[in-house]
């Protein structure tokens, strides 16, 4: 049973965030029933992925590919930030980054309060640093609804993407099972993808994800979709509260190292620091591999229409983008819209 404190019992061990003060430590809220009522964004700006050309000029360096604009001036980690201001205010807008890469985020996150940010010294340790993004919102409002965006992203279509997040949001039934996960429809393969394979549909709005297929071969992806996957999103939306549970049951040690790294290194007006010392811990508790891509999530899957979805999670991926992008823009057209023409036109 979930107390008020977000205490946990789990395995005899009180979890409880008010055990170790971290509360008292944190901002101070200027209403506390609003606040377990809000919406909060954690936008992951640290996820590993291949790296491309921040501009055009072939003498300057490559960055992770969240930092680049693939040809337009807004970068995708600024795409994603103005996308979780569409869905929570600006002020409850959190984000997770990487030290080694502050010159290329750093000027994008100026209307951010620095507590806000969540800085890892040790690179490639993004589940850690969007763990204590969470633990600290759990602290405030256990109620509060959650959602984790990629930076790590391209979306042609914001208008589709966007309505299905309000829908999300909006509709209290769709979190009742935990987590939800968005999932695309789409007509074409993309490239170099992971499909969520979905369970036996029941009468409910989301359906239960039965496995997630990561990076599947062309034509197993194919077989995929042609029996209903989706591809596979990243954007996770939970309680509070339920997320936190989540990181007891599987971490009581480490999500106590981590409150307890939060209580040690706060200060108001700088950024929250993710010590290398928990990535040490991480380890002992399970392989690198299998916090690159968590097994454990239980995850239900809300349909969302094809809306020019790429996670951009290889140099092929991210070529398709680019190359498809000026005849596009020639026509005026969204990526989804051009993608329609051209289908019509070979079909």
């Amino acid at each position: 049973m979930v107390s008020t404190d977000i205490g946990y019992q789990v395995g005899g061990v009180s979890t409880s965030l008010y055990r170790w003060n971290v509360p008292a430590l944190l901002p101070p809220m200027s209403s506390a029933r609003h606040e377990t009522r809000s919406r909060w964004c954690i936008v992951v700006a640290d996820a590993a992925g291949p790296e491309w050309p921040v501009s055009e000029d072939i003498n300057v360096q490559s960055a992770p590919v969240q930092y680049c604009g693939l040809g337009e001036p807004t970068t995708m980690l600024q795409k994603a930030l103005h996308r979780a201001i569409r869905i929570s205010h600006p002020a409850r807008v959190m984000v997770t980054a990487a030290e080694v890469h502050r010159s290329h985020w750093q000027r994008a996150l100026w209307f951010m309060r620095a507590e806000h940010r969540f800085v890892s010294e040790s690179p490639g340790w993004s589940l850690l640093a969007t763990a204590a993004a969470v633990l600290s919102i759990a602290a405030r409002a256990p109620s509060a609804l959650i959602t984790i965006l990629p930076a790590r992203c391209y979306v042609s279509d914001e208008w589709t993407l966007t309505v299905a997040l309000h829908r999300a949001l909006s509709a209290p039934s769709f979190l009742a099972d935990g987590i939800v996960t968005l999932g695309i429809v789409d007509a074409e393969l993309g490239v170099d993808e992971d499909y969520l394979v979905l369970s036996a549909p029941d009468d409910r709005p989301t359906v239960a994800v039965a496995f997630t297929a990561q990076k599947p071969m062309e034509w197993v992806a194919r077989d995929f979709v042609r029996r209903g996957a989706l591809v596979a999103t990243g954007i996770y939306i939970a309680y509070a509260s339920a997320l936190a549970a989540l990181l007891y049951r599987y971490w009581p040690t480490l999500t106590h190292n981590i409150l307890r790294n939060l209580k040690q290194s706060y200060v108001r007006g700088l950024e929250n620091r993710i010590a290398p010392v928990l990535a040490q811990e991480a380890l002992r508790a399970a392989s690198r591999p299998f916090w690159d891509r968590p097994p454990w999530l239980t995850l239900r899957a809300l349909r969302v229409a094809h809306c020019g979805w790429s996670s951009l999670s290889s140099t092929q991926a991210i070529e398709g983008i680019v190359t498809a992008q000026p005849e596009a823009a020639q026509y005026g057209l969204y990526q989804s819209q051009y993608d329609y023409l051209k289908r019509e036109r070979t079909s």
